[in-house]
């Protein structure tokens, strides 16, 4: 039986077919030889073209052309390279009939590594826009661009145009019109940009030998107090020389670079320039070493040869200091004082102070809260306490310890007001109903969505504290605020809790919370003054945040099972929660 039903099995196995598609080609298709060239001749007749073939009998439409010359320096050998430019085009395209001359384009002193400065390359590329020119002539390659990226650009432009306009480049014999240029464009475009940077290299490497050997000349262009002599030494101009010795007078004996500018400009000052003053060209004054006789050499240096961007030298490369280089206009003691005073108000030396001066306010809501700087490094809440004391001495309702003879006489004044102001009725200031809440955690707080909210979100808010009364005040304020701190988004973008991380502002939160211990978080309801746009939240008022409870789908909670069922001889929390009542 088994071997019956093993080769019943082999049969069905072998009569077995796989599925198919129906797609199935029954034979090879044979590979058909190359058909062989027609031997018919057939009689083509050419019509010839028409644009730009000048009929017989016609005289050709006049060509309007123009001439591109630029030299890179103002230097004299170079302004004749550049009037024999303009001269020999003038001359040249004037002595051909059928040409017009449309005008000859001149950029003088500028370099061709980029466009950006060449106005009139740029005039002559909108005139061929404008359909004003039909032929541009050029010198060389090297005159047209030394950017390979400029050249081709503006020669693809150019040939793009309907009509297209021509570029012939007269020492190396191209024209753009002519379709193998590209080519031998790239290249010879390649080899003067090539030779824009080894020159520029060369120059300086040049300018740095100098630097070394103490032999480069100082430019004195924008240099108010002294000019240059025959020689390239630096000589003073006494009437400018006063207004030098003016600035580091004033500034030394502590007046504000802003208040100087301001003083300058009334007296009718210039700058060497002859702009007015500002407080930035004062403290450029202020910071130059040249006016104490010395001087700091590749302060700012040249990234890219193609865009000639300068760059401030922050140790990317190397300076070299000279001292006692040429006579001075300022003592380097004043000199030293200035330098001394200006690292003092500079921006990032302030930013590093540990703590400003604390400044209370003096009226409103927040009189005695102190505005809190994102930028401290540390609070001292003995300070915080003393200047908010300053401005409460005379504050009903805030106790701050006195003298024993300003607590008798501050007594007698509470008296004799008390009979003055008998019959009146006192006023308190309006305080609106508030959702705000302040969450105070481990390394940061939160602000709920209703505290942006009644602030009308504001992008920005200053932080302020009462270290005597032990509060905490957040308002609405701009950008340009002392001590801002960004805030909320719009009103349609602020859709979740808002988080100060700022160390400083947490710090002195916490430092006047003696209950907590930097673990357990803490929330605050806030109390809201409308007209000065303030929330206020009191410190000693502080709660335990509630932590959620989640249950799984078909679970109890502890509490629920035993409300449930009660234990033997216990009352269930319905009827505890009655007899604590």
């Amino acid at each position: 039986m088994s071997e019956e039903k093993d080769g019943g099995l082999m049969e069905e196995l072998l009569n077995s077919e796989p599925k198919t598609s129906g797609k199935v080609i029954v034979r090879r298709a044979i590979k058909q030889k190359k058909r062989k060239s027609s031997n018919k001749t057939y009689e083509v007749e050419v019509i010839p073209a028409t644009v730009g073939v000048i009929p017989e009998g016609e005289t050709a439409p006049i060509l309007r052309c123009a001439a591109y010359c630029r030299v890179s320096t103002d230097d004299e050998a170079q302004s004749s390279s550049y009037e024999l430019q303009v001269q020999h085009y003038t001359d040249y395209i004037n002595a051909h009939v059928g040409w017009t001359l449309v005008g000859v384009y001149a950029d003088e002193g500028i370099s061709g590594t980029q466009v950006k400065h060449r106005e009139e390359f740029k005039r002559m590329i909108e005139d061929c826009k404008d359909g004003k020119i039909d032929k541009i002539f050029v010198k060389s390659i090297s005159r047209f661009s030394r950017n390979v990226v400029d050249c081709l650009t503006h020669v693809r432009l150019l040939k793009a145009l309907n009509p297209p306009v021509e570029v012939y480049f007269e020492k190396e014999n191209l024209s753009s019109l002519d379709d193998k240029t590209e080519m031998v464009l790239s290249i010879m475009s390649s080899v003067a940009q090539e030779e824009s940077r080894s020159i520029s290299a060369n120059i300086q490497w040049a300018i740095v030998k100098r630097m070394k050997n103490g032999t480069q000349k100082i430019p004195t262009a924008c240099l108010l107090g002294y000019a240059s002599d025959e020689c390239g030494d630096l000589v003073i101009i006494e009437d400018e020389a006063e207004t030098v010795r003016y600035i580091y007078k004033s500034f030394i004996q502590g007046i504000h670079p802003t208040v100087i500018a301001n003083k300058l400009n009334q007296k009718g000052v210039t700058t060497v320039l002859g702009n007015a003053w500002s407080s930035n060209s004062v403290r450029n004054i202020l910071a130059n070493e040249k006016y104490c006789g010395d001087v700091l050499m590749q302060k700012t240096y040249t990234e890219d040869f193609l865009t000639h961007k300068s760059r401030k030298n922050n140790g990317e490369r190397e300076q070299y200091y000279i001292a006692d280089h040429h006579d001075a206009i300022v003592s380097r003691a004043v000199w030293d004082r200035a330098k001394e005073l200006l690292e003092k108000m500079n921006y990032k030396n302030w930013k590093r102070r540990d703590q400003q001066r604390l400044i209370p306010l003096a009226a409103g809501v927040l009189k005695g809260f102190v505005t809190l700087s994102p930028l401290w490094k540390d609070v001292s809440i003995a300070r915080l306490e003393a200047a908010t004391k300053k401005v409460l001495n005379n504050t009903p309702g805030t106790v701050v310890e006195l003298p024993v003879k300003e607590q008798i006489n501050k007594e007698s004044e509470e008296s004799i007001m008390s009979d003055v102001l008998k019959g009146f009725e006192v006023i308190e200031l309006e305080v609106g109903k508030s959702d705000a809440v302040m969450t105070v955690m481990g390394n940061m707080l939160k602000f709920n969505k209703p505290t942006a909210a009644e602030l009308m979100f504001p992008a920005y808010v200053r932080m302020a504290v009462d270290a005597v009364n032990k509060q905490v005040a957040i308002q609405a304020c701009t950008e340009k605020s002392k001590n801002s701190l960004e805030f909320s988004r719009p009103a349609d973008q602020q859709v979740y809790a808002i988080t100060v991380r700022h160390p400083a502002v947490i710090v002195a939160i916490r430092k006047l919370m003696p209950e907590f211990n930097g673990k357990q978080n803490l929330t605050f309801r806030g109390k809201l003054f409308p007209d000065e746009k303030v929330i206020i939240f009191d410190l000693k008022e502080g709660e335990p945040v509630k932590k959620r409870n989640y249950k799984k789908k078909g679970e109890e909670t502890q509490g629920e099972a035993a409300e449930k069922v009660p234990a033997e001889g216990q009352a269930s929390t319905a009827d505890k929660v009655g007899v604590e009542d």
